[in-house]
């Protein structure tokens, strides 16, 4: 099945909470509070099935008095949609601007306007209405699908609408992207005995199957999920767009506030700084932004125009592009931001600046420049993204599990060219690592692609100057090859020294993955000028003790140094 989340927004005692019950059978004013009152405090939930489209939309009632606004902002945050509801009687009144500010502040730029207690107003007032509410929409920059004029306690328009929410729906679907990372806003926790902990909330983003380990943050607590539930169906996966109820026994209910987010294990990295685009007007000192459900006090700072470095009091689990709004320290709407970067490392204005074309159309490319010689792993980048990034399709040097900045590897490359063409040999590595600031594992890549040079235990070396004499790994691979052949396998443990020291002809390769030191291989060559001008391969056999594993490459190597020549059965020394 198919989920898609709409939310009733609209000023108080406008038939919010009726008109779901119209539409679903379902009283969404739980709370007796509530009841008692008759109207709404908090959100509440409920569904609407369309069987023939598999699409279940799920619907989240918002309350419409002002002083329950944070409670409205919740609800509004994780809905893709909104069924604008307006009284007919009344038309347009200040929670109604209100809850249409709030879901522009999430991205949500239309609506379908539902004209409710029809019944009760002429034609001439209705008309009156849904003009008035077409001017203000107008103004505030939404898009109205559709304006429907319904009556909940008589029915009518309650088909039409219907059908105007499953067109809605499934244009809406497409919001929903499979790839990106599992998000779940909590909003409410209970116990459940014989089963632990459940969790309620809704899934903005991703997927999850029972059995997945995922962590509540910013709390950081690890749990595997045993069970899972939608409108007390019992489910094997969660999907973005549905509400569910998540077993997780391994978390404490007393850990859990409305407003954490559940993610999959290492998937995402809370943060407490943003860059962020803000429209409107911020207000000094502390001020307070939704980030979904998650109310947090910030303190911003401007960088350009309207580009903010956004310090937050406690961390968040943030995505490029996440929006919501800013609210003054009265509680009042002032503003909205949308999160350019969700994980910077450098504060610098300047910095910030410099790179503004970066940071607002290549965030990857940004994080790698800002990342510098430290670089930055992949998986940063696709936390920032929300979504597996194939490091394929960026313009960047990967080393090991970091990316970098192909100028920052270039500039680099030449510092270490600079600094190995100027140094005194043997050179210790750690000296070079200090001098360029970076890690031993983009040293040996930097070394690897610099021609001329090795790395040997703790040492740099110049493969034509450095005075390999000197060094203990060079002695002991001199004295463990001796006077014999050595096969490559058995000098794993030489293996850097190895190739300098053929380099500088301490060390002779003579094919076949065999080596020979100059003493030896010049003392072998003594014993068989002892033979006379010539010889036969069994008269070299015999003198020198050799199998033909050994002593074959040894001769077609002295025949290859021009020592010897060979003619027919027998070689010939020729100097």
């Amino acid at each position: 099945m198919r989920f898609v989340s709409l939310g009733t927004a609209g000023h108080v005692d406008h038939g919010k909470t009726t008109l779901v019950k119209a539409l679903t059978g379902i009283d969404t004013d739980r709370l007796p509070e509530e009841k008692r009152r008759g109207m709404s405090i908090d959100f509440g939930f409920a569904f609407l099935d369309f069987p023939e489209s598999n699409l279940r939309v799920e619907l989240i009632d918002i309350p419409g008095h002002e002083r329950f606004i944070k409670n409205a902002v919740a609800g509004l945050s994780c809905v893709k949609g909104v069924l604008l509801v307006v009284d007919a009687s009344e038309g347009v009144m200040p929670q109604t601007v209100d809850h249409v500010r709030l879901m522009a502040s999430f991205g949500i730029q239309h609506c379908i306007v539902v004209l409710t207690k029809t019944d009760k107003v002429d034609t001439e007032i209705l008309s009156l209405a849904r003009i008035e509410v077409e001017e203000f929409l107008k103004r505030e920059g939404i898009h109205p699908k559709c304006i429907l004029e319904v009556s909940a306690l008589l029915g009518t328009g309650i088909d039409t609408l219907k059908l105007s929410i499953k067109e809605y729906a499934t244009e809406l679907l497409s919001l929903y992207e499979e790839e990106t990372f599992f998000r779940l806003c909590v909003d409410s926790a209970f116990l459940v005995k014989g089963y632990g902990t459940v969790v309620r909330g809704s899934c903005v983003s991703g997927r999850i199957r029972e059995g997945d380990t995922v962590v509540l943050e910013p709390a950081g607590v690890s749990s595997r999920i045993r069970r899972m539930q939608n409108h007390g169906a019992w489910v094997k996966e969660g999907k973005a767009g549905e509400r569910l109820a998540v077993n997780l026994p391994e978390v404490d209910v007393k850990q859990v506030k409305r407003g954490d987010m559940l993610v999959k294990k290492g998937e995402a990295i809370k943060t407490r700084r943003l860059i962020a685009h803000v429209r409107g007007k911020l207000p000094e000192g502390v001020k307070t932004l939704f980030h979904w459900m998650r109310e947090v006090k910030f303190r911003g700072r401007r960088v350009e125009e309207s580009i903010y470095l956004l310090d937050l009091e406690e961390p968040v689990v943030a995505f490029v592009g996440d929006m919501g709004p800013i609210l003054d320290s009265s509680g009042k709407l002032c503003g909205s931001y949308r999160v350019l970067h969700p994980l910077p490392i450098r504060r610098s204005s300047n910095f910030i600046r410099q790179n503004v074309d970066l940071l607002t159309n290549h965030l990857a490319s940004y994080m790698l420049k800002e990342a510098g010689v430290k670089g930055v792993e992949l998986k940063r980048i696709s936390s920032a993204y929300g979504r597996h990034v194939n490091p394929q399709k960026l313009r960047a040097v990967r080393v090991g599990d970091k990316l970098y900045d192909p100028s920052v590897v270039e500039n680099l490359k030449k510092r270490l060219r600079d600094i190995l063409t100027k140094a005194e040999y043997p050179l210790h590595v750690e000296e070079v690592r200090s001098l360029l600031g970076i890690d031993q594992v983009l040293l040996q890549f930097l070394l690897e692609d610099t021609k001329g040079y090795r790395r040997v235990e703790g040492y740099i070396l110049d493969e034509t100057r450095s005075d390999i004499n000197k060094l203990d790994v060079f002695k002991r691979l001199v004295e463990y090859m001796g006077d014999s052949i050595k096969e490559e396998k058995d000098l794993q443990e030489f293996r850097d020294i190895l190739p300098v020291a053929v380099r500088r002809g301490v060390v002779h390769s003579l094919g076949a993955y065999l080596y020979v030191t100059d003493q030896t291989l010049h003392r072998m060559v003594e014993k068989l000028r002892g033979l006379g001008s010539s010889f036969s391969v069994q008269d070299a056999k015999t003198t020198l003790g050799l199998t033909r594993k050994y002593l074959i490459p040894l001769l077609e190597y002295l025949d290859r140094l021009g020592v010897t020549r060979r003619e027919g059965d027998r070689r010939f020394f020729v100097r």
